[in-house]
């Protein structure tokens, strides 16, 4: 079955009610300002929260004073900095620690906004390795009798709050073993960033001081290596400064994962550094997927062509393929697949 005449088929199906030209004008100027707003260089307000247990037995409270006072240094005149540490106790809820770190993340204001959340300490997959468990002890008892949490359910309901709220992105940094256990079940989240730095060994184990450098005392170096630069930075940059210039082949599976649109978060090192745009609005190397719209309006309206003419002179690359005649009208685009991603609407073809 051809395209157009699946697209005829199932329109209801896939596209759901109809719209007019200038709902359709509106949604893309909304999706246009909110990527504008996700590109910007600067963050208004960094808010950094380090987690570590009070029981914990890898000397995890240094790791934690360590990173704070080390991403301390993005404070400037332009960007309001709040740091913070979060001691868990053995009798921890998980319901009542997600409710502290979604809130502590909700209460900033501002335009550009990012939430860092650290921790350190023991970790292990959940039953099922579906999830990833942290915990104040690992030993020779079994994770069910050790106080422990859920960090994958604290990372899902960031990943919500992130795509809710406009201007926020978040960023997680784990020091842990089996940390790449977080990054499974990974989805397209819609509007801002979210992004997961982590190590670990090809046997899922992290080094603790009691064993040589963390991840955190890597981490941290490369951070003020590349932060004494003068430039801007990210998380791929402190990637390859671990890997490079200290060459520890204890993280051979450090890595980086992004969701969303997938645009790296940048670290600034003074109030004057600028990077160049992030967002790649006009970028001959993103993949394009075709979508459509179902509008009331004929293909011969003057609404319709209007709308058309304005795709034609948009920022992003949007190409007008067909304006179908059904019941109504199918306005069939090629738009950038992180674009599609921001209007809500269905991929049709990938390519």
């Amino acid at each position: 079955m051809s395209l157009e005449r699946h697209l005829r088929t199932h329109v209801e199906e896939l596209l759901g009610d109809k719209v007019d030209s200038l709902s359709v004008r509106l949604k893309i100027e909304n999706a246009i300002t909110k990527m504008k707003i996700a590109s910007a260089d600067n963050y208004e307000t960094i808010s950094a929260l380090s987690l570590h247990w009070d029981s914990d037995d890898t000397g995890s409270k240094l790791d934690s004073d360590l990173f704070i006072e080390t991403i301390s240094k993005l404070h400037c005149a332009k960007t309001k900095l709040e740091t913070d540490i979060r001691i868990l106790g053995n009798n921890e809820s998980i319901f009542s620690l997600v409710g502290e770190i979604i809130n502590r993340a909700k209460s900033m204001t501002a335009l550009r906004k990012l939430f860092v959340l650290h921790y350190a300490g023991h970790g292990a997959p959940s039953n099922n390795a579906s999830h990833l468990i942290i915990t104040s002890t690992i030993c020779n008892e079994p994770l069910a009798t050790a106080p422990h949490l859920n960090m994958s359910y604290i990372k899902e309901s960031l990943r919500e709050l992130a795509s809710t709220t406009s201007g926020l992105d978040i960023l997680l940094i784990l020091d842990c073993c089996c940390a790449a256990t977080a990054g499974r079940g990974a989805t397209q989240i819609v509007g801002e960033r979210l992004e997961l730095m982590a190590a670990t060994s090809s046997r899922g184990l992290s080094n603790s001081r009691l064993d040589g450098i963390t991840f955190t005392q890597s981490w941290c170096v490369a951070f003020e290596t590349l932060f004494n630069r003068g430039k801007s930075f990210t998380c791929d940059d402190i990637h390859l400064c671990i890997t490079k210039e200290q060459e520890l082949e204890q993280f051979p599976g450090l890595f980086v994962l992004r969701e969303g649109w997938k645009v790296p978060i940048s670290f600034h090192s003074s109030a004057n550094s600028i990077s160049s745009p992030s967002f790649p609005f006009a970028s001959g190397t993103q993949s394009f997927v075709v979508t459509a719209f179902h509008l009331v309006e004929s293909p011969d309206s003057r609404a319709l062509q209007e709308l058309v003419a304005y795709l034609e002179h948009s920022p992003v690359q949007i190409s007008v393929i067909a304006a179908l005649p059904i019941s109504s009208t199918l306005l069939v685009l090629r738009v950038p697949r992180y674009f599609q991603e921001a209007l809500v609407l269905p991929r049709l073809v990938i390519f």
